[in-house]
């Protein structure tokens, strides 16, 4: 995941509430974000809290190598 990629996640919404619809710490959205590595069973639900804004294929595509692949019907 590239530095455009996380601004765009953090400009969408802060750690503070990706956080809380996780049941986490903002800290560890923090983490995620420093790393650049969101955990595999996070990145579908982060993408539809995000309301699709960022796709999963944006997020990890060797997770998702099609652009498509994650997204609702």
């Amino acid at each position: 995941m590239d530095n455009q990629i996380k601004q765009k996640i953090s400009s969408y919404m802060s750690q503070v509430s990706i956080g809380e619809c996780f049941g986490i710490s903002s800290q560890a959205v923090g983490k995620w974000l420093r790393k650049g590595k969101i955990p595999h069973a996070r990145i579908l639900p982060l993408c539809r809290i995000l309301n699709w804004k960022i796709t999963p294929h944006e997020i990890d595509p060797n997770a998702y190598p099609n652009p498509t692949d994650g997204l609702p019907k």
